[in-house]
C-alpha cells in the first residue's frame, strides 16, 4: 500500500515537471516569432550599428541649445530726480518802524525795481523832529563861523573854537538821525520784482513784524534737487539738465547746475544739488514741482538673456559657446533688467551664451546651435535661421527638450 502510494506522488511529479516544460518552450518560441516580424524597425532605431545607439539606448551626439549673443549695456548714465523750484530772490517785506499806514501804492502782481515806494506810514512827528534838527544844525554853524573869526582877531580862545565845532557835529549827528526816522517811514523795495498778495491795507497799525508785501525776482528758477551718492563725483557745476514742470510736462526748460553741496546728507545719502532755469518769459513760478534729467557718461556692462544665469555652490555663471563646444564663464550680477541682465566678467559684445538646452551641457561638451546653417553651425543669426512658416523653432525646442535629463 505505502509502494503504491509513493509511486502514484511520484508520478505526479513527473507529470508537473514536464508541463512546465512545455509552457517555457511555447513562451520562449513566441517571443522570438515576434522579435523577427519588428526586426527592422528596432536595427532602424536603437539596433547595433544605428546613430541612436550607445550605452543604456541613449544617444552619444552633440546637444541641441539655443544661445542669445552678448550685448553692451550702459548703466548709470541718465539720472532723474523731483526737485523744487524757487525765486531766484525773495523777500517779505516789513517796515523798519511801527506806525499807521496812510497809504498802500503797490497791488498784488505789479512789477517793482529796487527803492520803489511800496506804502507810507504816517510822518507827522518824524518831520518836526527832523525840522527841529535842522534848525539846530543851522545855529551850531553860524556859532562856529563867528568864533572861528573871533580866533583868528585872537578875541577867542581856542577851547572856545573847539567846543563850538564839537556842538556842531553833533547837531549834524542829530540831523541825519531825524532824517533817517524820517524816511523809514516809506516802506520801499529791496529788490526788482513781482509783488505778490498785499496782506494791509491804509489805516492798518503795523510793526517791525507786519508783513505788508512779497516780492519774488523769478526771471531765473532755482531748483533745489537731491542726488544718489553714488553720483557725487559725477555731478559738476556747469552741467546741463533738463527739467519739466509738473503742471505742463509737455515742456522741456534746459539750464545748469550751479551749486553743489560740500558734503552728503547722512539721513538720506543724498547730495543737495542747486541748477537754474531761465523764466524770462515768466511761465513758470517759485515754488512749482519739477521733473530734472541728468545724463553722465555711465558704465558699460556684458548684458545677457536672464535665462542665460545659472548658479552652484561656488556662484553664477554662463555657459559660453565658441568653435560648438561650451565653455563654463563665472559671472558677477550687476544689475537685473526685465530682459536682460548685467554682469561683470570676460564676456564681451557677440559672445554666444546659452538659454536653452542647460541641463545637458559639461564643459567642453559638442553642441548644436538651433537655427544654424548646416555650412556654419558656428554662429546663429537671422540669415541662418529658417523661414518663421517652416515652425522650425517649435521642432528645435521639442528636441532641445528630449535632450535634457
Amino acid at each position: 500500500m505505502k509502494s503504491w502510494k509513493f509511486g502514484g506522488l511520484a508520478a505526479i511529479v513527473v507529470i508537473a515537471a514536464a508541463s512546465f516544460w512545455w509552457f517555457q518552450t511555447q513562451d520562449m518560441t513566441g517571443s522570438d516569432e515576434a522579435q523577427t516580424a519588428t526586426g527592422g524597425a528596432g536595427n532602424n532605431g536603437r539596433g547595433n550599428g544605428g546613430p541612436g545607439s550607445g550605452p543604456g539606448g541613449r544617444g552619444q551626439g552633440a546637444s541641441l541649445v539655443v544661445v542669445r549673443p552678448v550685448v553692451d549695456a550702459i548703466i548709470n548714465d541718465r539720472l532723474k530726480a523731483v526737485g523744487n523750484g524757487t525765486a531766484l530772490a525773495s523777500v517779505s517785506v516789513v517796515p523798519l518802524s511801527s506806525g499807521l499806514l496812510t497809504d498802500v501804492l503797490v497791488k498784488s502782481g505789479q512789477r517793482v525795481s529796487k527803492g520803489d515806494i511800496l506804502a507810507l506810514l504816517d510822518d507827522d512827528e518824524q518831520s518836526l523832529a527832523r525840522d527841529r534838527a535842522a534848525r539846530t544844525a543851522e545855529n551850531a554853524a553860524v556859532e562856529e563861523a563867528r568864533l572861528a573869526k573871533l580866533y583868528r582877531t585872537r578875541t577867542t580862545t581856542e577851547a572856545e573854537l573847539i567846543r563850538t565845532r564839537a556842538d556842531l557835529a553833533d547837531a549834524n549827528l542829530a540831523l541825519r538821525e531825524a532824517e533817517l526816522a524820517l524816511a523809514r517811514r516809506k516802506i520801499a523795495a529791496p529788490i526788482d520784482g513781482i509783488v505778490g498778495l498785499v496782506a494791509v491795507d491804509s489805516g492798518n497799525y503795523v510793526t517791525t513784524q507786519s508783513e505788508i508785501v512779497t516780492i519774488d525776482n523769478r526771471e531765473t528758477i532755482v531748483l533745489e534737487f537731491w542726488v544718489p551718492e553714488r553720483f557725487a563725483n559725477q555731478i559738476a557745476v556747469g552741467q546741463p539738465i533738463e527739467a519739466t514742470a509738473q503742471s505742463n510736462p509737455s515742456r522741456v526748460h534746459h539750464g545748469l547746475i550751479t551749486g553743489i553741496s560740500s558734503r552728503v546728507e547722512s539721513d538720506s545719502r543724498t547730495l543737495p544739488v542747486e541748477a537754474q532755469l531761465d523764466n524770462s518769459d515768466d511761465r513758470l513760478r517759485p515754488g512749482m514741482s519739477f521733473n530734472l534729467t541728468l545724463a553722465f557718461n555711465g558704465e558699460t556692462y556684458p548684458a545677457v538673456d536672464p535665462l542665460a544665469i545659472q548658479w552652484d555652490s561656488t556662484g553664477s555663471f554662463v555657459w559660453r559657446i565658441r568653435d560648438d563646444k561650451a565653455e563654463r564663464i563665472p559671472v558677477q550680477i550687476i544689475q537685473r533688467n526685465p530682459e536682460s541682465v548685467l554682469v561683470s566678467s570676460e564676456l564681451v559684445a557677440g559672445d554666444d551664451v546659452v538659454t536653452e538646452g542647460l541641463l545637458t551641457l559639461r564643459p567642453g561638451a559638442q553642441v548644436r546651435i538651433q537655427g544654424a546653417a548646416r555650412g556654419n553651425p558656428d554662429r546663429q543669426g537671422p540669415d541662418n535661421r529658417a523661414p518663421a512658416g517652416e515652425n522650425t523653432a517649435s521642432a528645435d525646442k521639442a528636441a532641445t527638450g528630449a535632450a535634457r535629463p
